[in-house]
């Protein structure tokens, strides 16, 4: 319960310490309320510097239209319309971190500028305002009482707003072990299930070959509406690579997926075709098309006879090779995941239908997107809408 030196300030708890969590926080420290921040880990921001290991994609610098397109869920859209990356970027600012635009479009912290020194800026920005509570396990939320586990021990605290911002069930080691979820089901909030996202491809044995280790160099894969240029890199299980993960959203909505590789994006078809028409047999001209040893190992064990034989037929192939594949990689190790709580469940608050001044943000909500900033932006984006309206609604009281 509350000490009574509280007096009547609303009380505001946020589960987890990610960057939806944070931002929350973020937009309640000019509000006169008292903001405790829970996180199960010993540390808040686990998989804010696992995803650093990679290349600290903070978000992307395309304009807010083009950015509100890279997400498959209408709330997210409207979140990321909200508080765009040019607002993401600023604060980022505000906080002492400078970012520069990589050559892809994508925004990263200026050189030297670590993840866990953009996660500590983050921290010392909140300090002060914001309760830091770790090693603390959510149970539970009932009426106004949240129910959680501390040193072995069950504990209850009270709260006028609730805010979860637990993640979704990638990368799990981090604390986003999607353990909520049965819990939602019991309180009977729909769920969209859990599926890898951003996630390698895997292909069936016969596809692997030696080739592990080997890359694909500038080629664009496409499934459906999606499409991404890039490298492939050969695993011992199949594929992994940004034009691999960019078309995991087409491929899961297909009984049997498949998708095409353009494996010479840079040659329009007829020219590819002129090239094949005058070397002296296929083979040649494979080489003098520049194609790796990923494509030719591909092209001659998987293309017909009868079409290797024929330049325009094999300029086809090249052009649109279609790959089957086996799956997908387990959740657990996967950069993202799809599916949370269903966006008819939420308010374009991120409220809870069903229970009020509870709000979801951050992975637990049904919602994908590709790596190379969008990630980060859709948890900050959507924090930022569910801290905001909380602001607001404790102003109308």
């Amino acid at each position: 319960m509350r000490e009574e030196s509280e007096g009547e300030l609303k009380r505001v708890v946020i589960i987890g310490g990610g960057p939806a969590g944070l931002m929350a926080a973020t937009q309640l420290l000019k509000s006169d309320c008292e903001i405790i921040l829970l996180d199960q880990k010993a540390s808040v921001g686990r998989k804010f510097l696992v995803a650093g290991d990679g290349g600290f994609n903070l978000t992307h610098s395309e304009n807010k239209l083009e950015l509100m397109e890279k997400y498959d869920s209408d709330w997210m859209k409207q979140a990321v319309r909200t508080f765009p990356n040019k607002d993401f970027i600023k604060f980022l600012k505000q906080i002492g971190i400078e970012t520069k635009v990589g050559s892809s479009g994508k925004i990263f912290p200026e050189d030297e500028i670590k993840p866990i020194q953009v996660l500590n800026a983050w921290k010392q920005h909140l300090e002060g305002r914001v309760q830091f509570q770790l090693n603390c396990r959510f149970v539970n939320f009932e009426g106004n009482e949240l129910i959680f586990e501390r040193d072995g021990k069950t504990e209850k605290m009270s709260f006028d707003y609730l805010v979860l911002a637990m993640g979704g069930k990638s990368w799990p080691v981090t604390g986003s072990d999607g353990a909520w979820t049965q819990l939602f089901e019991q309180k009977g909030i729909a769920l969209t299930p859990f599926q890898a996202s951003n996630s390698g491809l895997v292909l069936y044995e016969n596809w692997l070959g030696d080739l592990e280790g080997k890359i694909l160099k500038n080629i664009r894969t496409s499934c459906g509406n999606q499409s991404c240029a890039g490298d492939l890199v050969c695993t011992n299980y199949g594929l992994e690579g940004k034009p691999a993960y960019a078309i995991n959203g087409a491929l899961r909505k297909m009984e049997k997926p498949l998708f095409k590789v353009d494996l010479k994006p840079q040659m329009p078809l007829q020219k590819v075709f002129e090239v094949l028409k005058k070397a002296k047999n296929p083979s040649q001209g494979l080489k003098e098309l520049k194609l790796g040893e990923v494509a030719v190992f591909w092209i001659k064990n998987f293309v017909s006879k009868q079409r290797f034989l024929d330049p325009k037929e094999l300029a086809k192939a090249i052009k649109e090779f279609p790959i089957g594949i086996k799956g997908f990689r387990p959740i657990e190790e996967v950069i993202s995941c799809a599916g949370g709580v269903s966006g008819a469940e939420i308010s374009e608050s991120g409220e809870l239908n069903k229970f009020p001044n509870v709000f979801v943000a951050g992975e637990m909500i049904d919602w994908d997107a590709p790596t190379g900033g969008y990630l980060i932006q859709g948890c900050v984006s959507s924090g930022f809408v569910v801290g905001k309206a909380i602001k607001l609604s404790m102003i109308n009281e």
